[in-house]
């Protein structure tokens, strides 16, 4: 059973790295920058990030194993291949007592928090049908995945959300070509806080994915209720959180003439799954704690709304916890696990 008290989400420590309290005040020239900056994503944007997705390589190259163990029936193995350039570290769970060649599903269990995450999370996914499956757990670049024993170090610089999803896509497809029975037409994806938009965004742009778990994942940077005067208040020194203190960061670059504001536009744009919830996949299922301090609520709801829209949803389900924060939800793990394991 997947416990947020066990597993290496590292949730709440996404605050401790955000830089708030940014002391390039707003000027009368640049008053404006914000509610420009947060505007709501135009069709050409939208069509803009889309063409960048396309564009990108996620090829599997330098293809390695570093290291395999025996674990109760499954097999752990720490597996390695290079994405633009850098070595990216993840975990591979093969299914319980699998045999070479045989057909399984995917599942990508996706870290919340910045200072990587642990290779044993996917021994830990056992519930049900999940014993089944191929259980990947990445690394993300610039990060650590840590076996106990030894420590990898995905090289990179750390991305929100974007590059996140390029790493995992290449992950996917290297564990496709190097073991035999990995379906490719059966992925799921499953993330808490960060992995959650990872997850979401995964689901939006990699088609292999078919089902969605997102826990407490950011899913509106752009426009969600007073953004831009959240992300104003953050710039002038208030500490509202990592939600509106990285969007800060990056607004701070563009008035420091470090970023163009279109590539500020396209990276808050690209990692807010709320504008591309016609992309994703027809089962998606969202967990958030009405109480979350770190992730508005409003994420969550805003995106279950978007997918009721559709006419083809297989699965839309929304849980929100009354008494939930950004940490443990009662009874997820199981609402979660049934999802994966219907239909089957």
């Amino acid at each position: 059973m997947i416990s947020l008290a066990t597993t290496p989400v590292a949730l709440a420590g996404v605050a401790a790295t955000v830089l708030v309290g940014i002391h390039t005040l707003p000027t009368a020239a640049n008053a404006d920058v914000f509610d420009a900056m947060f505007a709501p994503p135009t069709a050409a944007e939208k069509r803009s990030v889309i063409a960048d997705w396309d564009s990108r390589k996620q090829s599997v190259q330098g293809w390695r194993v570093e290291e395999s163990r025996r674990d109760d029936g499954y097999r752990l193995h720490v597996v390695s291949h290079i994405v633009d350039g850098n070595r990216h570290f993840a975990a591979v769970r093969t299914p319980e007592d699998h045999r070479p060649g045989q057909s399984a599903p995917i599942l990508v269990l996706n870290h919340g928090g910045w200072n990587g995450t642990d290779a044993v999370w996917a021994t830990e996914v056992a519930d049900d049908c999940l014993a089944d499956f191929f259980v990947l757990v990445p690394s993300y670049r610039g990060e650590e995945l840590r076996t106990g024993e030894r420590t990898y170090r995905s090289t990179g610089q750390q991305s929100l959300i974007d590059r996140d999803v390029d790493d995992t896509m290449a992950l996917i497809s290297g564990v496709l070509r190097n073991f035999p029975g990995a379906q490719g037409d059966d992925i799921s994806t499953w993330g808490y806080s960060r992995g959650g938009g990872v997850s979401l965004m995964l689901g939006i742009r990699d088609p292999r994915v078919d089902r969605v778990v997102n826990v407490f994942g950011p899913t509106d940077v752009v426009t969600h209720d007073d953004m831009a005067d959240r992300v104003r208040e953050t710039h002038r020194g208030e500490d509202n959180g990592p939600f509106f203190g990285f969007p800060a960061q990056y607004v701070d670059a563009h008035m420091r003439g470090k970023r163009s504001k279109a590539s500020v536009r396209r990276q808050l744009i690209g990692g807010s799954a709320l504008h591309f919830a016609d992309r994703l996949p027809a089962r998606v299922q969202t967990h958030h704690g009405a109480r979350d301090t770190i992730v508005p609520v409003g994420n969550a709801r805003a995106l279950h709304d978007a997918l009721d829209q559709r006419r083809d949803m297989a699965v839309n389900e929304y849980f929100e916890y009354r008494f939930g924060g950004h940490g443990e939800l009662r009874g997820m793990d199981r609402r979660a696990v049934r999802m994966l394991c219907e239909d089957r």
